[in-house]
């Protein structure tokens, strides 16, 4: 009897998600600025969703989001601040207010939207879907206080909730970044395609790179604790576009190779080195 409840609830789950089958991009939102925009056009991207607020006392972990930006941010991922006064009264300001102390104080060049209501009877449409387990088909997840982040996946899928002690740059949140798309969406202007030679490797991780408009390239590797422990810039010719990195003083152990194109087009592949 308790396997048949078991089976029994387990469909009611999948039937009630089937049934809203709503995503992050199905939402509009109004930036700032006062355009409204379609979270549709994060499609292709990891997204960090974060409500803020300006006299918290987690208000300086809007410096480690733009750290976390200014290294991460661009093709494969976003993060967008939904300014809010619902907890504590601590984001009274217009939304002119809060973009100037946000750019003029943290140099915030991440999306920030206009000021929102999260708490109930007002809570906006996209709060609504990222609290609740009967919208987003994932976990009930209600919003405790300023700079309680989310994570959505490139299908617009709720992937996880963090509280706001939980630091943007934790290790947890960076090899999620890092981590390959598995979602089979792609950004659409992504011109890079990055493909492993050989792989587990004694010496080199070998890559052969394509893309028609591709000239030049970054390559960065981090560990999985989101270290960079390796940093090269790559220029090539258009029909040699194959490159090595020597890894013979790496330990063994699984990392994120991040290829970044002149043009702002990014991949992230998993390699495995083994001596």
């Amino acid at each position: 009897m308790k396997t048949l409840f078991l089976l029994l609830f387990a469909l009611f789950v999948q039937l009630t998600f089937a049934q809203t089958g709503e995503t992050f991009h199905d939402f509009n939102a109004v930036t700032i600025r006062g355009d409204t925009i379609s979270l549709s056009q994060y499609a292709g991207k990891k997204v960090m969703v974060v409500n803020t607020a300006s006299y918290c006392g987690f208000t300086p972990q809007y410096a480690d989001l733009q750290a976390l930006y200014q290294q991460y941010g661009g093709p494969t991922f976003e993060i967008i601040g939904f300014p809010c006064n619902d907890f504590g009264g601590q984001e009274p300001g217009t939304n002119g207010s809060i973009d100037s102390f946000c750019t003029g104080n943290y140099y915030i060049s991440f999306q920030m939207m206009s000021r929102v209501s999260i708490a109930a009877p007002d809570t906006v449409e996209v709060y609504k879907w990222l609290q609740n387990a009967s919208r987003n088909g994932v976990a009930d997840a209600a919003v405790a206080w300023n700079f309680n982040k989310y994570l959505i996946d490139e299908a617009g899928n709720w992937i996880a909730y963090y509280p706001s002690a939980v630091n943007p740059l934790d290790p947890a949140i960076v090899n999620w970044i890092l981590s390959p798309n598995t979602t089979g969406i792609v950004e659409t202007k992504d011109k890079l395609s990055a493909s492993l030679i050989s792989n587990p490797v004694s010496n080199f991780i070998a890559i052969q790179l394509s893309g028609e408009q591709a000239s030049s390239c970054k390559i960065q590797l981090f560990d999985t604790k989101g270290n960079c422990v390796y940093v090269q810039p790559c220029q090539f010719k258009a029909h040699n576009k194959r490159f090595s990195i020597p890894v013979q003083d790496f330990q063994n152990g699984v990392y994120f190779l991040k290829i970044t194109e002149s043009g702002n087009s990014q991949q992230v592949l998993r390699v495995v080195v083994l001596h």
